[in-house]
């Protein structure tokens, strides 16, 4: 009623106008825009954003239970990667690779290494027998190098293992792709070098790893009033496997065929030429990551030309 006795123009209008429309804003909540025609628009988005909000509370829990962490994220994943690398370290006097010397974060430079990394174990603590009665295997761990080697992408993983907590009912996870690496070494045997494994028979060719290495990973437990150390898997890692007779693959997608009639005198020459010229050019020792890989490299040749004359 004031506000009709007021003139338009004056200061006591025009006062009382803004006075009015903070009184509207503190009641309803709605922000005031300097242009008039943004009033509307504003009272849009408010209404949408409300809507969105209502939509994702509404679907979280959905969200939360299918969310999937990855490798280097999840709890029981990260110990196994960095148990696999310390137990490495300990056993080999070296590290697995050069990316792995001095890390901030050990699990996720082993899921980006360039070399394939595997840990598996027995199906349960019961160590069940398959019907040829070897233990039933299941992967507990795998990098991207690793799913490389079978085929799988980085986001894949969960077709070889899973990065979630065991089943309470301890019924087994089923998987689209299986490896065959033993869970378990023979013996007193903790640690080998130059392991060969064919771990995947397909019609495409079959996946065999070659030079690898494979060491027994053990932890404490207090059993009985007393710590006993306990094997719980078997880890493998490899730089190289060949798909079929003559496809020699490494990780990052490099493919390099070998023919039957390879000139392996040449490619032995070649290497140890290159393996001098580190040592002795370059002053890197036996144990650097590069004359260790190259010296790989040239047993590896050596082991195709005794097969090639084997075979002719």
């Amino acid at each position: 009623n004031n506000l009709t006795m007021m003139k338009p123009s004056s200061p006591s209008f025009l006062l009382a106008v803004q006075l009015t429309c903070l009184a509207l804003v503190s009641t309803s909540g709605f922000v005031l825009s300097p242009h008039p025609g943004q009033y509307a628009t504003i009272l849009l988005a408010k209404k949408k954003n409300k809507k969105n909000k209502q939509q994702q509370k509404k679907g979280g829990f959905e969200w939360a239970s299918s969310f999937t962490l990855q490798p280097y994220e999840a709890k029981e994943a990260r110990e196994y990667a960095s148990t696999a690398v310390a137990s490495f370290k300990g056993r080999a006097n070296q590290h697995l690779c050069k990316e792995l010397e001095e890390p901030s974060d050990i699990p996720k430079a082993l899921w980006k290494a360039p070399i394939a990394c595997v840990i598996v174990g027995e199906a349960d603590s019961k160590g069940e027998a398959d019907a040829d009665g070897a233990a039933t295997t299941v992967v507990q761990y795998a990098n991207i190098a690793a799913l490389e080697t079978v085929g799988l992408k980085p986001n894949e993983f969960d077709q070889l293992f899973s990065t979630a907590p065991p089943k309470d009912d301890g019924e087994a996870s089923s998987f689209a792709v299986s490896i065959a690496l033993p869970p378990v070494m023979k013996g007193d045997k903790k640690f080998e070098r130059e392991y060969k494994k064919k771990i995947i028979k397909q019609d495409t060719g079959d996946v065999t790893i070659f030079d690898a290495y494979r060491w027994e990973l053990e932890k404490s437990q207090l059993i009985d009033g007393k710590f006993v150390t306990q094997s719980f898997g078997v880890a493998y890692a490899w730089s190289e496997w060949m798909v079929g007779e003559t496809l020699l693959c490494r990780p990052g997608g490099i493919q390099e065929t070998i023919t039957e009639d390879e000139d392996f005198d040449e490619l032995i020459a070649q290497q140890g030429l290159f393996i001098r010229d580190l040592k002795e050019n370059q002053g890197m020792s036996n144990k650097d990551p590069k004359v260790v890989e190259a010296v790989a490299k040239l047993l590896r040749f050596k082991k195709l030309q005794g097969e090639q004359q084997q075979s002719s």
